[in-house]
């Protein structure tokens, strides 16, 4: 444990006896650790300034909605920030960074990735439980985190800039995948153009941001409120489709490995519309599948954008492995479309 690392938990837990620090989950973008203490367990967490601007927007949106469940039939347990000595849900190190900290719930686990459709029907229907009860909260009383997250227009019109000024040597080595991603760019303005209905989403809907019951496997939590914040149906529904129900993981490189799993999917629409299903339009119904399609191929964007721009966003492992990342959502994406191909609601 560091000098910063111990400063900050003292701002939190004050005397508290620290047992144990160490760093724990295996997300892209926040420096997450497991902190035992004499108070008792906790999630200690710095967020990324280069993904999140305004780390002060994040946090009213993650205070207003944990107050908002408070108050509602949540049958989940509530991921509230834990609040700092002074009273502030986040403090700032000596370099400017920002932290904050969350309960840890013992008894818990996450999982690395979807294996049976029991787990695809249990997540998707946390994550359905999670986006009915912020239903009575305005959308537009929430900050936009990242602003265009989700925006595929916009998303493709800074990918055209990036294509511009990319490093030569990568736009190089990814010809063919900008190549095949521009061959289906109208995808994006197509779901612009739905007319679907703004509700507060959670934005990244994988599997490892539900905590299940170590014992039952039931799910406990939804964690990872950061990109929660409005958008369509599409943005859970599409990242549950293209998590849960790839056969391969997110960085596989070997392409034939990589597919759309139908019973998974099915799995997670009947978990997800248990939930949702009385609440969802006819309009959000009818484009629910598409939405797996539609966060593939902005994902497969998203990664190639950041390798030629020199991985400035991402965690990578090795130099080329945004690009593995980007042709390995392509290769879902192409599945996607040859599997569900005239289903029109799962």
């Amino acid at each position: 444990m560091n000098s910063e690392t111990t400063a900050i938990l003292c701002q939190f837990l004050g005397a508290a006896q620290i047992s144990e620090v160490r760093p724990f989950g295996t997300g892209h973008i926040n420096d997450t650790y497991k902190v035992t203490s004499g108070s008792g367990n906790f999630l200690l967490q710095k967020l990324n300034r280069w993904a999140f601007a305004s780390p002060e927007a994040v946090m009213q949106n993650i205070r207003q909605v944990g107050e908002h469940l408070a108050n509602r039939p949540y049958p989940l347990k509530n991921m509230r920030p834990v609040a700092a000595c002074d009273g502030s849900l986040w403090q700032q190190d000596a370099a400017g960074e920002y932290w904050r900290m969350f309960p840890f719930f013992d008894g818990t686990l996450t999982l690395g990735r979807v294996e049976t459709e029991d787990q695809a029907f249990e997540g998707a229907r946390a994550f359905g439980a999670f986006a009915k009860a912020l239903g009575g909260l305005p959308p537009e009383t929430l900050h936009a985190t990242i602003p265009g997250f989700h925006d595929g227009p916009q998303r493709l019109a800074y990918f055209y800039e990036v294509i511009k000024m990319g490093i030569p040597g990568r736009l190089k080595m990814a010809t063919m995948e900008i190549e095949t991603l521009l061959k289906h760019q109208s995808l994006f303005g197509q779901i612009a153009a739905a007319g679907l209905p703004q509700r507060i989403m959670h934005h990244d809907t994988k599997i490892g941001n539900v905590l299940f019951d170590a014992k039952t496997l039931k799910a406990v939590a939804i964690v990872d409120l950061d990109t929660v914040m409005p958008g369509t149906v599409l943005s859970d529904f599409g990242d549950m489709m293209r998590t849960f129900a790839n056969a391969a993981a997110e960085d596989e490189a070997c392409l034939e490995k990589v597919a759309l799993r139908m019973p998974i999917f099915r799995a997670l629409s009947e978990g997800y519309l248990l939930e949702m299903g009385d609440t969802l339009t006819p309009l959000e119904k009818k484009w629910l599948p598409e939405g797996g399609r539609w966060l593939s191929l902005m994902q497969a964007m998203r990664f190639l954008a950041d390798y030629l721009e020199g991985d400035v966003y991402y965690k990578t492992n090795y130099p080329e492995h945004n690009l593995v990342r980007a042709r390995s959502q392509l290769a879902l994406f192409e599945s996607m479309t040859a599997q569900l191909s005239g289903i029109k609601n799962p």
